[in-house]
């Protein structure tokens, strides 16, 4: 008959309890539990519990901060472990991503996404130098709709043109959900898809991808996972050897372009909400959302794998396109993919203000336009 679990110590001082005599009641008042656990644990009807792994630990950590706030020592005293093991797994999740919320009182609790604050960067630039970046979103690696063959181009063309920061607004992988499994080309698993994204990412000399992490596709694992996603990709990538892949933050990121005595400042932002029935409406309404003082002087936008150029509220709003040809969720909305990738170019003077500002787009068509052409 399975029994109700208790902690080592507790074993451990039944045992010491019962050598010296003491009655079953009398040990479990001083215990702390009910003397039929007592009678069971002295007469060895229950053994104690196999030791756990620390997955095994972690999991039901996890669990139990999501059910409310605790400290590492309750954490142990429910778990049955020693709190240096649990202080042990709660630092490496820390270190991994994992989304934990370290209150005043030492407490420990599960948050969820919309607990991260926004990414913060800089880059910096002589007045009256043309700066060269390269733009590109939406790629959903993993997916048999994302195009691979578009995303090498970009970096190609980067290379060529010696851009050194790439700017991308989210959604790099595909992501899980139940409307999608049967369109990946991964096992499950958001290791198996970061594992992906590591191995067919572009590779070029002196090139950094500085990414964001969407609310949307990678960001289903932060929310089913309680873990910032692109902090993990990153350390995932390093891991790998690969200094390449820069995360800026979920959902959005403020990169400072400093140049002399001032700075201009740039915002990757993965929306959300579905595309508007005018191209440009969605970027001129959040543009409007901002309150007086937030307005960056560049906005870059992924999500809804459009591009436009737009000048709102005296705001660059640049929409990020896409390297995914348009899936069948998509095709179901009426929704149009604009696939290709984007060289933008900035100038600034000496107190930091932009004074030329381009985006040059290079698109692309679907899959089947090439197989076609090249026949």
């Amino acid at each position: 008959m399975a029994l109700q679990k208790i902690s080592v110590a507790k074993q451990k001082a039944i045992a010491k309890l019962h050598k010296q005599g003491l009655t079953y009641r009398a040990i479990a008042r001083r215990v702390g539990v009910h003397f039929t656990i007592v009678g069971d644990y002295v007469r060895g009807d229950s053994k104690p519990a196999p030791q756990k792994t620390d997955a095994e630990i972690e999991a039901s950590i996890r669990a139990q901060l999501k059910r409310t706030a605790a400290s590492p020592a309750d954490l142990a005293e429910v778990l049955s472990v020693k709190p240096g093991q649990v202080r042990r797994l709660l630092a490496g999740m820390e270190r991994r991503g994992v989304l934990l919320v370290k209150h005043p009182d030492g407490q420990f609790e599960m948050a969820s996404t919309i607990n991260i604050a926004p990414g913060r960067f800089e880059l910096r630039a002589k007045p009256g130098q043309e700066q060269l970046y390269g733009i590109t979103s939406d790629n959903h690696l993993c997916s048999v709709y994302s195009r691979l063959d578009v995303l090498n181009a970009a970096y190609d063309h980067f290379e060529r043109r010696g851009i050194r920061h790439v700017l991308n607004a989210g959604n790099m992988i595909d992501g899980e959900a139940r409307f999608n499994k049967t369109e990946l080309l991964t096992a499950p698993g958001m290791d198996n898809q970061i594992d992906y994204l590591i191995d067919k990412w572009p590779v070029r000399k002196g090139i950094v991808t500085h990414f964001i992490a969407g609310d949307d596709h990678e960001g289903w694992y932060a929310q089913r996972e309680g873990i910032e996603i692109g902090r993990y990709m990153e350390r995932r990538a390093k891991d790998a050897g690969r200094e390449d892949l820069h995360y800026l933050g979920y959902a959005e990121a403020d990169v400072a372009l400093r140049c002399g005595s001032g700075a201009s400042v740039m915002r990757v932002v993965h929306p959300g909400g579905g595309s508007a029935y005018a191209t440009s409406y969605t970027a001129q309404k959040l543009v409007e959302s901002y309150q007086g003082g937030e307005k960056p002087h560049v906005l870059i936008i992924g999500h809804y794998h459009k591009f436009e150029h737009g000048y709102p509220r005296e705001v660059h709003c640049v929409q990020a396109g896409c390297t995914e040809d348009q899936s069948l969720f998509m095709r179901k909305r009426k929704l149009g993919a604009h696939v290709g990738f984007l060289e933008m170019r900035i100038t600034q003077d000496a107190a930091g203000v932009i004074n030329r500002f381009g985006v040059e787009w290079f698109p692309f068509f679907d899959r089947g336009f090439y197989e076609k052409r090249f026949k």
